[in-house]
């Protein structure tokens, strides 16, 4: 009976906060749940069908505990507008692993019944949207965006957490650097960094800016660092530049190629929103 009570209890808390993440106002939760699984089917590309059997084109099985939200969208909204309402929130904190649209993402059938176990996600293959990020926390966790239309009256979200068990993280890798540089690519920077005292590249960076710059060694970055308050701007922007130049430093130190790296203070301008002091890897353009 008591353990009956905590389950339930954990369902209203999870109802209620949703790690904060909100669908569009006037949604109807039509399910929530949260349960343990050591062998969870992640998907990182489009799915195919080969011989009728479903094929996504890469796909990771993870272990962890698995929260879900499915929401009904209210009349008069598209399913693009409840897929963005939803990534918009997580797009700061997180790295794009993999993102699809419409057809190129497969079939709505595999997505709703095979994937997700949701058969009211069913709806018009060139209405869907799927989007999975991974949040740097210390303990990583994964989202996973997807919505869907079956008519102008029937929009659906779904989101979806993954808090990874210890050295999951590890299988996906391959995806964060794949990600990572179609964030780049895609906005022109990518947020490294939110800054505390000191600002330094964690290893796993300095190996990922290394590679970056061996393939792609016909482009132009920046280490840019932003910092706000406490000082005067001049200060601020000295204070930055210094910092910026010690992370070049640390990747000379790395052995990383750094003639087309360059290092940038750039105190207390262009504040980005729900970002504050952070450092940023910036394409230059000519």
């Amino acid at each position: 009976m008591v353990t009956k009570f905590v389950q339930i209890l954990c369902l209203i808390l999870l109802a209620q906060c949703s790690w904060a993440i909100e669908p569009i106002v006037g949604s109807k939760q039509k399910s929530v749940d949260t349960s343990k699984d050591n062998d969870h089917r992640l998907i990182l590309g489009a799915i195919q069908r080969i011989s009728g059997a479903m094929k996504p084109e890469a796909e990771v099985r993870l272990s962890g505990k698995i929260s879900h939200w499915l929401w009904q969208i209210p009349e008069g909204h598209t399913s693009e507008e409840a897929f963005n309402v939803l990534q918009d929130q997580l797009a700061t904190q997180t790295t794009t692993l993999f993102e699809c649209e419409g057809r190129s993402c497969g079939l709505s059938n595999d997505f709703a019944n095979q994937v997700f176990e949701q058969s009211i996600l069913y709806g018009r293959d060139s209405e869907q949207f799927y989007w999975v990020g991974l949040s740097d926390d210390k303990q990583p966790a994964v989202w996973i965006v997807y919505s869907s239309a079956r008519s102008a009256k029937r929009v659906y979200a779904y989101l979806e957490r993954i808090d990874l068990d210890q050295g999951q993280a590890e299988k996906l890798y391959g995806f964060v650097q794949k990600g990572q540089a179609q964030t780049l690519f895609d906005q022109g920077y990518i947020v490294l960094n939110q800054l505390g005292q000191n600002a330094r590249l964690r290893d796993s960076q300095v190996g990922w800016i290394k590679g970056l710059l061996k393939e792609y060694s016909n482009k132009h970055f920046a280490l840019v660092v932003h910092r706000y308050g406490g000082m005067e701007n001049q200060a601020l922007i000295e204070r930055t530049q210094n910092e910026a130049n010690g992370l070049l430093d640390q990747m000379a130190s790395a052995g990383g190629f750094i003639k087309n790296l360059y290092a940038h203070g750039a105190g207390a301008v262009m504040p980005r929103e729900s970002v504050m002091d952070r450092i940023e890897l910036v394409e230059l353009k000519k």
